[in-house]
């Protein structure tokens, strides 16, 4: 027993072997600069965290100097009578994030009680905490060592200007140094202990990692609100204000403080952040301050590895090729669009319900890429197929061609003959009138030669008829193009009447159908419309499609048709009795012939009328 041979035909999975190379190709680059707006999208619409109350920023700035007439970092004096004046109102943690300046002589005394209060605050179980920065050419930047007794841990805002977007932007946050809280994880968990809640470890955080150049961990935060100074949040309130006690005793009861300067002549005051990633217009405290309240909250991101999402990527490809390969152009398109915002929303939602940062960048560009794939090669598909259908029909045509020439032929040949014997019996019958049997065996010829006669011209008949109007030479065509056709040829027409003609023709794949009977059919449809609806009107034609159906609609703003008339509309030789219609020409066969086209290709027409308003027609033809 032979076995047959199993067909697989290797050009039908181009596209997708192109598909997946490029896919891979695609992994090989970052796309950190779309990835971040995808990122920096989410934390601005980020639901999944508020801004707490418990956070006051006091603000060291020009107009404070100009109050005061004193210049930043201040004096000693002056830094005692504020500590007094905020130390009235039971604060719970004070954070210094400002340069405190080293201890002159004639300002010994006023640190003797500035640092003495600090002492109370601290026996009371306050917390007072100074922030320090890393300078290029010194390092990092130590409170005076007489302030050293006190907690002091390094403030520093980390931008991502070495890994992932690399635009100045902050979006993480550093835990630790060589071991060494930073001052937001110290003031989280100080503020966290006071509040009776468990204090943070590093490995419990959700996204926490380490890297081994900084020797540090870090954690991508989460924003509880805009920094920009219009839309930020926390209650701030000027250092001056709070020196002079201009402010309620209840801002700060129980609050954590965060004291730093807010110059805005000092560039090296405000910050990019996600919310501003051109102008620096984030103040540096707001964002120690969201900073601080994402870790009390405990509000941190992970980002899931990105093998997840280039095994995504590759399943997101095959099966939108798959789809694409087999849809419509319309529900491809519908379906990449679904594809693309279900994935924008899938990995937003994991955001701020989860804490997790899936990476979409390259999710994102795969479907474009399948997408600019499969259409051109779907062309090309359609193309050959088209070809090949054309050449079918060539050839059927020729086929055809013969067959009638030869039935034309062999009919108009046995007519000569049948005519001669015709005449030779009619003069029997005229030359034997006396005899009875000769007279009627020839009138039983000439009987026999009209029936032979009738019967030939019943197949020239059918001859004429298969080749113009029953024989289906069907080819693959864009019904949109047949339409502007039909269109171009009757602009003319059209303009002589003033009509105009608007086209709503949504894209369409090309269809099996016999273009020739199918043009008649749509410019049957549209000179009637042209006809009938008078001058200065408009005739819309519109295309669209379905799984099933190709539609083609035609309207006119004309009399319209009276509703006794629309069942009629459609019999061979009938037209609508009225006064408007006796100076238009017409036979009465165009809508039985266009009625009968298109049922002949399956399809079905339908007329819906508005006497004196409007008339539609609605030609549907099987999208196959």
């Amino acid at each position: 027993m032979k076995l047959k041979k199993l067909k697989f035909d290797l050009s039908e999975y181009y596209p997708l072997f192109f598909t997946l190379i490029f896919i891979t190709i695609l992994f090989q680059y970052p796309l950190a600069s779309l990835e971040s707006i995808f990122y920096d999208l989410r934390v601005r619409l980020d639901f999944g965290i508020k801004p707490t109350q418990e956070i006051v920023i006091v603000t060291m700035d020009e107009e404070s100097d100009d109050y005061l007439g004193d210049t930043y970092p201040y004096t000693y004096a002056t830094h005692s009578r504020f500590l007094e004046k905020l130390l009235s109102s039971k604060p719970k943690i004070i954070n210094f994030l400002s340069r405190m300046p080293e201890v002159m002589p004639d300002d010994r005394p006023y640190f003797d009680e500035f640092k003495k209060n600090l002492k109370r605050f601290d026996a009371l179980g306050g917390k007072v905490n100074f922030g320090t920065e890393v300078d290029e050419t010194v390092g990092e930047v130590l409170p005076p060592e007489s302030l050293r007794d006190f907690n002091y841990a390094l403030a520093q805002l980390n931008i991502d200007n070495n890994t992932f977007a690399k635009d100045d932007v902050v979006r993480r946050a550093i835990f630790n140094v060589s071991g060494e809280e930073s001052l937001h994880l110290m003031t989280a968990n100080q503020y966290r202990t006071m509040s009776r809640k468990s204090p943070i470890n590093v490995p419990d955080v959700l996204g926490a990692y380490y890297n081994d150049e900084a020797d540090a961990n870090f954690v991508l935060f989460r924003y509880a609100s805009s920094p920009i100074y219009s839309d930020f949040k926390y209650k701030t309130i000027p250092y001056h204000r709070v020196l002079v006690g201009n402010f309620s005793p209840e801002i700060f009861k129980d609050k954590i403080v965060i004291i730093g300067p807010n110059y805005i002549s000092q560039r090296d005051n405000f910050y990019l952040t996600p919310f501003n990633q051109e102008e620096y217009k984030a103040p540096k405290l707001i964002i120690h301050a969201t900073i601080i309240d994402a870790l009390i909250q405990n509000k941190t991101i992970k980002m899931i590895p990105r093998m997840v999402s280039n095994i995504l990527a590759f399943i997101v490809g095959i099966i939108l090729s798959i789809l694409i390969s087999r849809l419509k152009p319309k529900d491809g398109l519908i379906i990449t669009i679904l594809m693309l915002a279900s994935i924008l929303i899938i990995s937003y939602l994991l955001f701020v319900l989860m804490g997790f940062w899936l990476y979409t960048a390259h999710l994102v560009v795969t479907i474009f890429v399948v997408y600019y794939i499969w259409i051109p090669f779907r062309a090309i598909g359609e193309y050959q197929r088209r070809f090949a259908i054309q050449e079918e029909a060539k050839i059927l045509k020729k086929v055809e061609k013969l067959k009638q020439n030869f039935l034309s032929l062999m009919s108009h040949d046995l007519k000569t003959p049948v005519a001669k014997i015709a005449g030779v019996a009619d003069n029997l019958y005229h030359q034997n009138s006396g005899s009875p049997e000769i007279r009627e065996k020839s009138q039983l010829i000439i009987d026999s030669t009209k029936e032979l006669n009738k019967f030939i011209s019943s197949i020239l008949d059918l001859t004429k008829i298969e080749s113009s109007n029953f024989g289906l030479n069907k080819v693959s065509r864009d019904v949109n193009s047949l339409i502007e056709t039909v269109v171009k040829d009757l602009t003319f027409s059209a303009g002589q009447k003033d009509v105009l003609i608007k086209k709503e023709l949504a894209p369409l794949y090309p269809i099996q159908m016999d273009s020739t009977l199918i043009t008649r059919v749509i410019s049957n449809l549209v000179e009637n419309a042209i006809k009938y609806s008078g001058n200065g009107s408009i005739v819309h034609i519109k295309t669209w499609d379905d799984n099933k159906w190709v539609y083609i609609e035609i309207i006119d703003n004309g009399a319209g048709i009276p509703p006794e008339e629309l069942q009629n509309i459609f019999e061979k030789f009938y037209r609508i009795k009225n006064d408007a219609n006796h100076s238009i020409k017409g036979t009465g066969l165009g809508l039985y012939l266009v009625k009968y086209f298109v049922e002949l290709h399956g399809g079905t027409i339908s007329v819906e009328s508005i006497l004196g308003k409007e008339t539609k027609f609605l030609v549907k033809l099987l999208n196959q």
